[in-house]
């Protein structure tokens, strides 16, 4: 009796654990499934336009900033892009970052948000440690990596940001970016390209969607 307990306990043991192993297995491909294509159940669409410096107020009022724009200003020395984006998708608890990338260059270079308002009102550029993990799972968005200084520490360089608004069902946001000091003009949006990232409540990056920008008609 005690040899067939000692034996039937060992199998209970064992069914565990490879209950557990395969449970796993299970939350490992679900996860680089969502990787993969968790974007596919939220359509996005983008508007581009690139205003010279002194029309940048006038650019974000007719694509529907609601807010006095005063403040949205131009820089003479920096090229402006204004987006608007739109999305339908299942509703979720957490944010959408908007990342968005000149292409133009290799890898494709982040461009510096400046401001941005959503439904919700005016909404600012972030980063956090967290979105490391885009770099490391998509080579689109290598220049979201840290980057290591000489005596050893890692920063995050200046342009690198997102514009951030709540992940809602259906939503728009307009948001402001700025290429780098010096480079070559823009003249075709098409050469843009925005990640569309979701974050859930406790700040981990679930998938990020790559987002064609269309040319001016």
């Amino acid at each position: 009796m005690g040899r067939h307990g000692a034996r039937l306990r060992w199998v209970v043991a064992l069914v565990s654990v490879t209950i557990a192993v395969l449970a796993t297995v299970d939350r490992y491909v679900d996860r680089e499934r969502e990787w993969a294509r968790g974007g596919d159940q939220v359509a996005v669409t983008v508007e581009a336009v690139l205003p010279e410096p002194d029309g940048v107020t006038g650019a974000v009022a007719a694509l529907g900033w609601p807010e006095p724009v005063d403040n949205v200003i131009g820089d003479p020395d920096r090229q402006s892009v204004v987006l608007r984006l739109r999305w339908s998708g299942p509703p979720r608890k957490g944010y959408y970052q908007v990342i968005l990338l000149d292409s133009r260059v290799e890898p494709a270079r982040v461009v510096q948000p400046y401001a941005g308002w959503d439904r919700d009102g005016g909404t600012g550029s972030n980063w956090a440690g967290a979105y490391d993990v885009l770099a490391e799972r998509y080579a689109w968005l290598a220049d979201t990596a840290t980057r290591e200084e000489p005596e050893g520490t890692f920063t995050t360089p200046d342009n690198v940001g997102a514009v951030g608004t709540r992940a809602t069902a259906d939503g728009s946001l307009i948001a402001v970016f700025r290429l780098v000091p010096g480079a070559l003009p823009l003249t075709d949006p098409s050469r843009l390209v925005v990640a569309f990232c979701y974050v859930d409540p406790d700040g981990d990056v679930r998938w990020a969607k790559r987002v064609p920008v269309p040319p001016t008609p």
